[in-house]
């Protein structure tokens, strides 16, 4: 594999991750923190969830350096590789944030109490 295939396979993957993070998270995040009467915010979203963005990069990070053992395994993965990469960038960040964004669980947890209160329910007890 060349050096220009390496490259376009990190670019391929940040993409991804850049694709799902502002076509699918944000207008997601907006549209909780809208339905709990706060403000989205990107600065406190970063420092949320950056940990999440910059863990998904380092697993795609982690397939481009084993790739060349993938290839020599199958080399016809060769014509699909960068398809592939940008495909783990988008995925891989839809499930990392889906389940661990600390940000979203919090327009979640607010939008619970507000439905408890309307609701009539007890408030929860807090948390020990």
């Amino acid at each position: 594999m060349t050096l220009s295939m390496y490259l376009q396979c990190v670019a391929m993957l940040i993409l991804g991750q850049a694709l799902q993070v502002f076509i699918i998270k944000i207008p997601d995040i907006k549209s909780r923190a809208k339905l709990a009467n706060q403000q989205f915010i990107w600065k406190d979203w970063w420092q949320s969830d950056w940990n999440l963005v910059i863990g998904t990069a380092i697993i795609g990070a982690m397939a481009i350096i084993g790739l060349d053992q993938l290839i020599a395994w199958k080399p016809g993965i060769l014509d699909y590789v960068k398809w592939f990469f940008g495909g783990l960038g988008f995925i891989g960040s839809t499930l990392v944030l889906a389940k661990y964004s600390k940000y979203a669980a919090y327009f979640n947890q607010v939008i619970d109490i507000k439905t408890n209160i309307a609701d009539g329910l007890p408030p929860p007890e807090p948390k020990k």
